[in-house]
């Protein structure tokens, strides 16, 4: 011990005598005891391991040790609630007396001279769960220890009541009881290591890990979507609608569709329903227009007969509500003000006759009328026979423009030329729409400061925060009618790229696990240029696929990076390697182990420990 004291540079004979008493002090405070954890009958345990009892201020003290801090030093008890810290600071626990036991059975010991270098060194060992290594990062513990410092102030060595101090104010444990706790948290550590030391990583494996993961690949792709198609690629009248109704197997879909709905579309007393296209209240005049046309096209639909529930389920984009026939319920007082105020001047069965203009985009409005409940049932069906009819239609339409668009592209076609020649095989060209006078919100300056609703719970069609003065009257556009076409459309195929990935990544973000790995082999399988062989079959319909570029790591670039790199992979390894080691001790032992859930209780600040003013001073 001496030896390494005199590493430290301690050369004064004085000053060695003084460290020589320090010694002397740890040793006659840390008498062994560390085995001392059985559970009595009377003991009050947060939790028992195989007959070992994890003292309530062992874990309270686990707990304070793992609290964030802030850069002042200060303790974020909200941040410790919020992540659950009471229950990972026991999760650490338990797994530190499965490994504790462990480490016993095998023979594995703690020094005295261990514990105290340690200490004197300045670190704390504590337990963090091992299933989630980042874990331990996020909480400043990655290697299982905090560097708490114990040092005086002035000469910055280490200070034998500093040490005693801290621990006492840290920890709210006298200094043996944190040495017998730091002896169980060593020999954890040393089982720790005994788990790891195997792993090992050999160069091929690294070679291969390296290439995978730092290789990239990047394609473009047009996406044929079923929605649009049905708009613009289906033609739908009522005769062939009634005649594919009829069938029996497409008889019960509807029938199943429309009991499905019936629930939310029936009218219910002095219940509000509205249709929201979002548009930013800086988006450019065309972005505006293109807004309001597709909210009076939607109107529009309803004026001729369709049911305002269905047209919202399938146009708002106020998802929330959408999901329900755009019931906001019938309640107004957290809706904002000009929603409020044209939702309330509504009678029963009426619908804005402009749309409502809101910091979130453009509304159409309607309050349910009970009174039409009974006439329902017949529009829903027909709306659910027409939907069905032209999603059914759609596939076969959207798969052969797909397959059009794959065919120039292998012909030689630039993926864009090729989306745009594929619009020829719609069979709905532009339609005119008589826009909608719009009732727009006042201008920020003439905002009030509260206008809100006190719980802050409404739709995304009425949130809180917005001006209580009146609405402007509506006013005419400037334009009155806008055009709706299918080469406009941003739902049209489209030529796009996507990010640069590696095999493990995800090009196209919009996709379903199965075809995204589909894609990520291909990019990686091809080369620049090559096209997917058939189209991808998609959630929303179809897509068409070529490679864009593709980089693959090369040997020299990985030996530069090799020895970072093998560090990282075996650290992961290691942690995995340790992971299912601690996983298969708890299903072991799952019926040793008791937690008293009445322990998990998370505190409030007070019981979570405030911070101490020698904590900043001693490097904590």
């Amino acid at each position: 011990m001496l030896d390494l004291f005199r590493k430290r540079g301690l050369s004064s004979i004085v000053y060695g005598v003084i460290i020589v008493a320090t010694i002397l002090v740890f040793v006659i405070q840390f008498r062994p005891n560390a085995g001392q954890k059985s559970a009595s009958l009377s003991q009050a345990c947060v939790a028992t391991v195989r007959g070992s009892c994890i003292d309530p201020k062992d874990h309270k003290a686990a707990y304070r040790i793992l609290i964030p801090r802030d850069g002042q030093g200060g303790l974020m008890t909200a941040r410790a609630k919020q992540m659950g810290l009471l229950r990972i600071a026991l999760d650490g626990l338990v797994e530190r007396e499965l490994l504790v036991t462990e480490a016993e059975r095998l023979g594995l010991t703690v020094t005295e001279a261990e514990i105290i270098d340690e200490l004197y060194d300045g670190y704390i060992h504590v337990s963090v769960p091992s299933d989630n290594p980042q874990l331990g990062f996020q909480l400043r513990v990655g290697d299982g220890r905090i560097y708490a410092g114990f040092r005086d102030p002035k000469t910055k060595q280490f200070d034998l009541k500093v040490y005693e101090r801290s621990v006492r104010n840290l920890t709210g444990r006298s200094a043996p009881e944190f040495r017998d706790e730091q002896a169980r948290e060593l020999l954890a550590s040393k089982m720790r290591d005994l788990v790891r030391a195997p792993v090992r990583v050999s160069e091929v494996e690294a070679l291969e890990s390296y290439v995978a993961e730092k290789s990239s690949a990047t394609v473009m792709y047009v996406p044929v979507k079923q929605s649009f198609v049905a708009r613009y690629g289906v033609a739908v009248n009522d005769a062939d609608v009634d005649k594919w109704a009829a069938e029996k197997d497409n008889a019960k879909a509807i029938a199943d569709l429309v009991e499905q709905r019936k629930a939310d579309a029936t009218p219910k007393p002095n219940h509000v329903r509205h249709i929201l296209i979002k548009v930013e209240p800086s988006a450019t005049a065309d972005a505006k227009a293109a807004a309001l046309a597709r909210l009076s096209e939607a109107v529009q639909r309803v004026k001729r007969g369709a049911a305002f529930a269905d047209v919202a389920r399938e146009v708002s984009q106020d998802t929330g509500s959408a999901a329900k026939g755009g019931d906001v319920g019938d309640k107004t007082d957290g809706f904002v003000a000009p929603f409020k105020k044209a939702a309330d001047a509504l009678k029963p069965g009426e619908m804005t006759a402009a749309a409502i203009e809101t910091q979130f985009g453009y509304h159409a409005i309607l309050k349910d009328d009970p009174a039409k409940a009974a006439d329902l049932e017949p529009v829903l069906k027909k709306d659910a026979a027409r939907e069905l009819y032209t999603k059914a239609k759609s596939v076969d339409v959207a798969k052969g423009i797909a397959q059009k668009i794959l065919g120039d592209a292998k012909a030689g076609k630039t993926l864009d030329d090729a989306a745009k020649a594929s619009l020829s095989m719609l069979k709905n060209g532009p339609t005119t729409v008589t826009l909608l006078p719009v009732e727009a919100e006042p201008p920020p300056a003439e905002a009030a400061t509260d206008a809100g609703a006190p719980d802050g719970s409404a739709p995304d069609g009425g949130k809180p925060g917005a001006a209580a003065s009146s609405p402007a009257a509506p006013k005419k556009p400037a334009v009155t009618t806008a055009t709706i076409s299918p080469d406009t459309d941003p739902d049209r195929p489209q030529a796009q790229t996507s990010n640069a990935v590696n095999k493990g990544g995800d090009p196209i973000p919009m996709l379903a696990s199965e075809p995204s790995q589909k894609v990520t082999k291909f990019a990686f399988d091809g080369k620049p240029g090559d096209v997917m062989p058939e189209p991808l079959r998609t959630d929303d319909g179809f897509m068409v696929v070529v490679v864009k570029d593709r980089k693959t790591a090369t040997r020299e670039e990985f030996d530069k990076d090799r020895e970072t790199y093998v560090q990282t992979l075996l650290a992961a390894k290691q942690a995995e390697a340790l992971a299912l080691y601690v996983k298969r001790l708890r299903e072991t032992a799952k019926a040793e182990i008791k937690i008293n859930e009445a322990y998990l209780e998370e505190p409030g600040a007070k019981d979570g420990g405030a911070p101490m003013p020698e904590e900043e001073d001693e490097g904590f």
